[in-house]
């Protein structure tokens, strides 16, 4: 007899990773077997604990941040070299990307085809984890779609017999017919919402559903569904945008542990996050590296901001910013969006990364410059700039020490979704950007964004882009928004950090002009050179290719994407 066991334990063990206690109440699986599997909730809800793996947690922001031009990995890694359109088709963590979605699609699948069985069980607690699965199918094929377009879609259990082991790829057009069919049926089977620092926060709620419908439809320039699938979730009384009256930190709060949304009932802006907790003691305990590996205190920070993302931030009036007009290291971060000191450090701010850069500073705790040479004393950075979004201080000494949230889908996403799918409509008004991306500059204490008066040299649908690479730094989405808006183009650009002209070489021990420190001209200007050599091909890039090792399994996965041969 089959037993259950071997299909579920490594998946619950990735699974669990992103629940809270409530996710741990799950039956021994020694003695389970599928014959007598399928008798309890308790049984169905420990199979769609397994889901959250889709997420990835921590990981997540590997495969896409680092492939973006905004806040990629300081040294080279797979994922920036992909980035920077500098892979093949046998490119181990491409195939890596396919595999994982498919072994999730895996369980997922397993579920849909068996959870029935559970006649003991409700048909409304059956039918809410159902949806639960609909969702995760829906964002793994979501994943699958947007980075190699055409894929098989699979909705049966396979085994060594089954003919979809061998199937052709399904158009992608298809593929997202399906999954939006599937969420529009089911997720009214969901709970409305899932208040913060709740049992169930975690799990899937309407709204959270809802926020993945506008993304798919939105990737797919289905512009009217995204609108109607952002209204439903707008309507939801109980989400909103988390503001507590501290315009100078809430924005900053909902990534470190001040607001984190497992914990603090007050952050009713999360939809959906991947949860650690590091409380649970060592045999059970989940948690990240992420704050350390911003402030690496005797190394060099692997998350680096770069100067296109400095450059992406307005002026505290609105206006688009002249970095002609700065002449200093501290001016950088002067009258701008107030986001901007919320989400890269500013001098003057607490932290945690030892020794900066400035040899007059002898205060450990306050940075006030940017450190170039890796001594080991403190924490370097290759770009000039550090992360200070997702970075919580107290966690910086310790290794792997972080549990705060990775956060997955917020209700900003949805206002600026919206607002993006009503600007190529041609219907976008100024009450719609009022109860979108005005709401979100109003936390922050952000002059409006008006149709009447737009930074000049601009035009509405830029601006509409700026916002949301402003609102989502950090959070995974710039890749995906580079690519669906043809602008694959900046990710063949140089990666650049720090302007020289706004450097005192009187507070640095290290020479700006040695050799190990390269930099570039860009508009009669130098500035630190990150990385050189970035491609993109419109012809290939726009897509992943199927990997090499696929094609080799499944012949029938052919033709290659375009380019790719």
């Amino acid at each position: 007899m089959k037993k259950i066991y071997i299909i579920l334990s490594s998946a619950l063990v990735l699974g669990l990773s992103a629940c809270n206690d409530a996710f741990l109440d799950c039956p021994p699986r020694d003695e389970i077997t599928d014959a007598s599997f399928w008798q309890t909730e308790e049984h169905v809800r420990s199979v769609a604990n397994c889901f959250t793996a889709s997420l990835q947690g921590k990981y997540w922001m590997n495969i896409t941040e680092i492939m973006g031009d905004s806040a990629p990995w300081a040294v080279t890694t797979a994922f920036r070299t992909i980035g920077g359109g500098n892979y093949t088709t046998e490119t181990s963590q491409i195939n890596s990307i396919w595999v994982n979605a498919y072994n999730n699609l895996g369980r997922i699948n397993y579920f849909l085809n068996n959870y029935q069985r559970a006649e003991k069980v409700s048909e409304e607690i059956r039918e809410r984890y159902a949806a639960e699965a609909y969702f995760y199918r829906a964002f793994n094929y979501w994943v699958l779609t947007s980075y190699f377009g055409d894929v098989p879609y699979i909705t049966d259990e396979l085994s060594v017999e089954s003919p979809d082991v061998y199937r052709k790829r399904d158009p992608r057009k298809t593929i997202v017919e399906n999954i939006t069919k599937d969420l529009e049926e089911h997720y009214e089977n969901l709970p409305e919402s899932i208040p913060a620092a709740s049992k169930e926060f975690g799990r899937v709620s309407q709204c959270a559903a809802l926020a993945l419908l506008s993304r798919i439809y939105l990737y797919n320039e289905m512009y009217e569904e995204a609108v109607s699938a952002c209204e439903r979730a707008m309507a939801n009384p109980y989400y909103g945008i988390y503001s507590t009256g501290h315009p100078e930190s809430d924005y900053m709060d909902m990534f470190n542990y001040t607001a984190r949304a497992s914990r603090n009932a007050a952050n009713n802006e999360i939809l959906l996050s991947f949860i650690y907790n590091y409380d649970l003691g060592e045999t059970a305990r989940t948690s990240h590296n992420l704050s350390r590996e911003c402030w690496v205190p005797n190394d060099y920070a692997r998350f680096v901001p770069t100067n296109s993302m400095i450059e992406a931030y307005l002026t505290a009036d609105g206006k688009i910013w002249d970095p002609s007009a700065v002449n200093s290291y501290e001016e950088v971060f002067q009258n701008r969006d107030p986001r901007m000191c919320q989400s890269i450090l500013p001098p003057g701010t607490p932290w945690a990364g030892e020794k900066d850069g400035d040899i007059l500073n002898d205060d450990n705790t306050v940075f006030k410059y940017p450190k170039f040479v890796n001594d080991k004393k403190g924490c370097m950075t290759y770009s000039g700039y550090y992360m200070r979004k997702y970075v919580e201080p107290s966690t910086v000494q310790y290794v792997g020490h972080d549990d705060n949230d990775i956060v997955m889908l917020r209700f900003a996403e949805v206002l600026l979704n919206y607002a993006e799918a009503k600007e190529a409509l041609g219907t976008l008004s100024q009450e719609d950007l009022d109860k979108s991306i005005n709401k979100l500059r109003d936390r922050v204490g952000m002059v409006h964004l008006e149709l009447s008066n737009l930074p000049a040299g601009s035009d509405i649908r830029t601006e509409i882009r700026r916002e949301r690479r402003v609102e989502l730094f950090f959070e995974g989405h710039r890749f995906f928004d580079i690519i669906r808006w043809k602008q694959g183009e900046l990710l063949a650009e140089d990666l650049l950090g720090v302007n020289k002209r706004w450097l005192d070489q009187s507070r640095l021990s290290v020479n700006l002009d040695h050799k190990d420190i390269k930099w570039k001209t860009k508009n009669g200007q130098q500035y630190l050179l990150i990385e050189e050599g970035r491609q993109f091909n419109a012809e290939k890039h726009y897509l992943f290719p199927v990997p090499f090792k696929q094609m080799q399994l499944n012949p029938n996965l052919a033709p290659q994407n375009p380019g790719w041969n």
